[in-house]
């Protein structure tokens, strides 16, 4: 992982991995390989919404932080050599289930496809059992 985390500390001097935003939620990477990344979160009683559920504004930013870290992870090849920056220009998010204050939760992201001025990315975040809370489809821009 962190060889990774390295390579684009490297390349991107002016960038921080993860996204200053994203350590707010105190998310921890476990895998960033090329084109897939893994975290997890332990919700806080702080990020839910008035029902004491994990806030869907929560939950998207730990996708998009994974997915777009997934999005990131792709940029040492050769076709990228002059990319200035990344975002996301599209992200869809499916809720399936609740998550609540102390769940540990796990968040996976994969480049399905990978094209000269965006990329494509999919994940979904799970519970330690496997319980299925949220999916997303998501496009990063290379901005050149």
């Amino acid at each position: 992982m962190n060889n990774k985390k390295e390579l684009l500390e490297k390349r991107y001097p002016d960038a921080t991995f993860p996204a200053p935003f994203a350590q707010t939620f105190d998310i921890n990477f476990t895998k960033l390989d090329e084109g897939s990344t893994q975290s997890e979160v332990t919700v806080n009683k702080m990020w839910t919404n008035p029902f004491g559920i994990a806030h869907g504004g929560f939950l998207f930013s730990i996708l998009d932080e994974t997915l777009g870290s997934a999005a990131c992870s792709v940029l040492n090849k050769p076709i990228y050599k002059d990319v200035k920056a990344l975002s996301t220009t599209n992200h869809d998010i499916f809720f399936h289930s609740p998550a609540s204050p102390g769940d540990k939760l796990i968040i996976s992201a994969n480049v399905v496809s990978c094209r000269k001025n965006m990329v494509f990315v999919e994940g979904n975040i799970k519970k330690e059992d496997e319980t299925l809370v949220a999916e997303s489809k998501g496009i990063w821009f290379i901005k050149r």
